[in-house]
Formats: C-alpha cells, structure tokens, sequence
C-alpha cells in the first residue's frame, strides 16, 4: 500500500562513489490533514508530505561523511563548485566580481 507513510531502514547507492552503498532510514510521502474550526463547522485539508531521507552511516569506500551524502540527496549537487565556475556564474549575473577602493 503506497502512500501511508511507511518508514524503515533502505541502502541506497552513494551518489559521490557510485561504487558503495550507506544505510538511510527511508520515510514515504503521505497525506496529512489540517483542521480548521470556524463558527460554520470543520474544514479539513489534506497535504502530501514529500519523501524524507536520514543518511545514517559515512561511506566506507570515498569517506564522505553522512552529512555530505545528506546534502548530496537533498540538493542534487554532488560537488561544489570551483572558485572560477563561481566567478563566472556571478559575471554572467551581473555582478561585480572586484571591488575597487577610492583613493
């Protein structure tokens, strides 16, 4: 049954090495009501809860911690950028990458 919140321990493949798997504890998505009281009687709303993930264990194989894989899963980005893929994300932007001091 899809859908009711089930939870448990999974192993899921970790995204630095591809080549080991680390333990998370694995929440499903499920509806969650909210009630409101007003003078005319009860509403209730329901809203999906999204699918949550805790990294439990580093990765034994590259040695990330448990909060980088965390981060990985939660954003999507597995490294961080370099000093010059910033720069040029921030001149594309628009913004000024040197600050120049009157004399």
């Amino acid at each position: 049954m899809v859908g009711l919140g089930r939870k448990g321990q999974i192993e899921l493949e970790c995204p630095f090495c591809h080549g080991s798997r680390v333990r998370v504890f694995h929440k499903e998505s499920y509806l969650q009501g909210k009630k409101s009281h007003i003078a005319a009687g009860d509403k209730t709303k329901f809203y999906r809860k999204p699918d949550t993930y805790e990294v439990l264990e580093d990765c034994p194989n590259c040695r990330k911690t448990a909060r980088e894989i965390q981060r990985a899963y939660e954003t999507g980005i597995v490294r961080e950028p370099s000093r010059e893929e910033r720069l040029e994300r921030m001149r594309r932007a628009g913004l000024p990458t040197r600050i120049e001091y009157g004399a």
